[in-house]
């Protein structure tokens, strides 16, 4: 077996926080007090870099991870008051943005979104999530009329009980629900005006979109893009953008060949969600409360 965690002992200051913190708790104390590893929990290492971000003296080495490349040092005001501060700041001042000014987005603020993303946690490493981000304002438009036409046959298929039927079968009673109760209606108030041209409740006239892929025939990652999809549009808001998830992208990307073609969707990938980011077109002076619909404490 190959051995992929060393250890420095010569720096190592016998601190065992990198014990604490593996996951897999493959790293140990040996029987004179310095740091080991389980050689039966080798195979288990996942390359998190736990054990490397905690380490003073970066004694502890990952076979295929380098403190210079795959590594950045915090900075020193990494304290914690103040990131609660701002993370309440930012959670409270963010809103859903679904208007926006006509105005590109700078390729350097998309990339700090991408970046963010990257710190999404994975349920399990390594990262999955695969990204494609839109900047081409024009394409985006040009994309609009195929999503009015899947959505047009989509409600036109739910008028039919038979084609409901299949349609049921195939995306579980769960999604047939929000289909049925939240989507028709949506469709049935929308579709007229999105056809005249004189509303974009698609695409919502964004400069911008990044679309969330994930692999067909692969694991189950939806939960991981949920969570990198919320890291996004809080990074935007913090570069002083607005962004909004958007489920009703993806369906019509995935179902439509020419959709598929014009983003470069490979046919072994999906796209799970979407999220539209542009300047926001008004300021909000107020937050609204939420309840959740229950709270238990036992």
């Amino acid at each position: 077996m190959k051995r992929t965690i060393f250890i420095n002992h010569s720096t190592c200051k016998k601190c065992m926080l990198c014990v604490e913190v593996c996951p897999n708790k493959i790293l140990t104390k040996n029987e004179v007090g310095e740091k080991a590893y389980r050689p039966e929990r080798v195979e288990t290492c996942f390359k998190c870099g736990q054990c490397m971000a905690v380490c003073d003296t970066k004694s502890v080495l990952i076979d295929g991870l380098s403190y210079e490349t795959d590594f950045f040092e915090l900075p020193h005001q990494y304290e914690q008051d103040a990131i609660k501060k701002s993370f309440y700041d930012l959670i409270i001042t963010r809103r859903a943005i679904r208007n926006f000014k006509n105005k590109p987005v700078p390729r350097e603020l998309l990339e700090k979104i991408v970046e963010a993303i990257s710190f999404a946690p994975p349920s399990f490493p390594p990262l999955r999530t695969n990204i494609i981000v839109v900047q081409n304002t024009e394409l985006i438009r040009q994309a609009l009329p195929f999503m009015i036409n899947f959505y047009e046959r989509l409600l036109k298929m739910m008028k039919n009980v038979i084609i409901r039927f299949f349609i049921r079968k195939e995306v579980g009673n769960k999604k047939f629900k929000m289909m049925q109760y939240h989507l028709v209606p949506l469709l049935k108030s929308r579709i007229p005006a999105l056809k005249e041209g004189t509303e974009d409740t698609l695409t919502r006239n964004a400069p911008a979109i990044i679309l969330f892929l994930a692999d067909k025939n692969g694991e189950d990652i939806n939960q991981d893009i949920s969570i990198a999809a919320t890291y996004g549009v809080l990074s935007a808001h913090s570069l002083g953008l607005g962004g909004s998830i958007m489920d009703i992208i993806p369906p019509a990307i995935n179902k439509d060949k020419v959709l598929k073609n014009m983003f470069g969707i490979p046919d072994e990938q999906e796209v799970i969600t979407s999220m539209i980011v542009g300047y926001s077109k008004y300021k909000y002076q107020r937050g609204i409360k939420r309840n959740l619909k229950e709270i238990r404490w036992i």
